[in-house]
């Protein structure tokens, strides 16, 4: 179990070597190349553009950006291991220039790191880590830091009235209308995505007023190793909070080894289908582990409250899926599920219609979990387990090890 997660330390001057907040320094520099740093937006001598200063840039060497408003899309390409370091509060306003889904920023190489930026209003995600889909090339990208970043309002889809090669894009489709041409499936693509994306951190963030928070899939090969810890995840109304995602079979794929930990994650998914946390994959299997793969994975010490549906929530939708080893721990959770899980309706009734849930699990597929040490508060149900067509779920710790304040139910087992 998270035999492959690294040990990370975040802190004022964690062992990521990055400050806890933006960077903020004295007078702006005269050039715009000043020992191993480029600098944009600084003054007199400096990069008008961040695009610029990346293609100007050599492996290794650290960007500054000024305070200021930069209308573009940034892409680190594989070739560049580079640091993007704020300086006060640099705005990447990424509304204009793209003509397709793309992210406001996108790193493709690895080691590299966004800190202390603002990135809105990107047709797709805010920040990208990995390859699109049907694009990757070479080893996953992997040990990509981002921190202390403010993710806000990018997923804005078509607003320029392309031609689309989709009519369904998932949440999106609820979000904007006509809805965009879907690179990941189902997904927006959120404000921080990490696809295909290995060993790195996710920290200190805000991501809020996206169509979902935080995602992390398995596209072009497996996810694992990561931390996402420390982010304030809220007000993204039309998908999860964080959504652990696997989007392609177990063999190629899986996302795993992951850890969530000391996240708020508040008030996601009340106008769309959105879970504070989820483990879910949609990719249908037919013997055990061919399907989608979402395994040992940890949540803990989160603070959930107030997300459409329930706190975390684990959908295994097809026989054949692995999603188990995964650990839900010491996370407050509190009046989840507010918009209901119709997302597992069979026979026309919805199992939990009308009932707030704190944990949620409904599953086709036989799965193993641990839930223990949680508080669970103001909820009809404290953890609610739904066996569909035969499935079992056996949970590890589920009614002694945890607390219920104001739970009418602390654990249903509902069977179809």
């Amino acid at each position: 179990m998270l035999h492959r997660l690294r040990v990370w330390s975040i802190g004022l001057c964690g062992s990521v070597v990055l400050a806890a907040g933006a960077i903020s320094v004295g007078a702006a520099p005269a050039g715009a190349d000043q020992g191993n740093a480029l600098f944009v937006g600084c003054g007199s001598g400096s990069y008008q553009t961040i695009g610029a200063a990346v293609l100007a840039a050599s492996s290794g060497q650290t960007i500054f950006v000024c305070q200021g408003t930069y209308d573009e899309n940034v892409v680190v390409p594989s070739s560049k291991q580079l640091s993007i370091r704020g300086i006060g509060v640099p705005i990447i306003d990424a509304s204009g220039p793209g003509t397709g889904p793309y992210p406001g920023v996108q790193v493709l190489s690895s080691g590299s790191e966004i800190v202390g930026l603002t990135i809105e209003n990107a047709f797709g995600e805010g920040i990208l880590v990995g390859f699109e889909p049907g694009t990757a090339s070479g080893p996953p990208v992997s040990d990509v830091v981002i921190l202390a970043n403010t993710v806000v309002n990018n997923d804005q889809g078509n607003p320029t009235g392309l031609p689309l090669l989709s009519s369904s894009y998932g949440e999106c489709a609820e979000k904007v209308q006509p809805a965009p041409a879907p690179p990941i499936p189902g997904d927006c693509g959120e404000g921080i995505h990490l696809l295909s994306a290995v060993d790195s951190v996710v920290a200190n963030n805000t991501v809020t007023g996206n169509s979902g928070g935080i995602l992390l899939t398995d596209e072009n090969g497996p996810t694992y190793g990561n931390l996402i810890k420390g982010n304030y995840v809220s007000n993204n109304q039309y998908d999860c909070g964080v959504t652990v995602a696997g989007h392609n079979i177990a063999a190629a794929g899986g996302v795993h080894d992951n850890a969530i930990v000391d996240n708020t994650v508040t008030d996601n998914g009340v106008l769309g289908q959105g879970a504070g946390v989820v483990f879910a994959s949609p990719v249908p299997g037919g013997a055990y582990g061919t399907g989608g793969a979402v395994y040992d994975n940890l949540v803990e010490g989160n603070y959930i409250w107030g997300n459409g549906l329930g706190g975390v929530t684990v959908h295994s939708h097809s026989t054949g899926q692995d999603l188990n080893g995964n650990v839900i721990r010491n996370n407050v959770i509190g009046t989840n599920n507010l918009d209901h899980d119709s997302d597992f309706a069979f026979a026309g009734a919805d199992f939990i219609d009308g009932q707030t849930t704190g944990i949620v699990i409904a599953t086709l597929s036989d799965i193993s979990i641990t839930i223990k040490s949680n508080v669970i508060v103001d909820d009809t149900n404290g953890v609610w387990i739904g066996e569909v067509f035969g499935a079992t779920v056996t949970a590890v710790g589920t009614a002694a090890s945890n607390v219920f304040y104001g739970v009418t139910t602390p654990v249903v087992t509902v069977t179809h």
